[in-house]
């Protein structure tokens, strides 16, 4: 999955946890 498809998904509002922090490539950033 490329972060442009994971913006996505979580911009239709599939996920259900706070939006997570993300670094410059779009990489998860667990500890932020």
């Amino acid at each position: 999955m490329t972060p442009q498809e994971l913006k996505t998904i979580m911009g239709s509002g599939l996920l259900s946890f706070p939006i997570t922090d993300f670094d410059e490539q779009g990489n998860f950033r667990p500890k932020t």
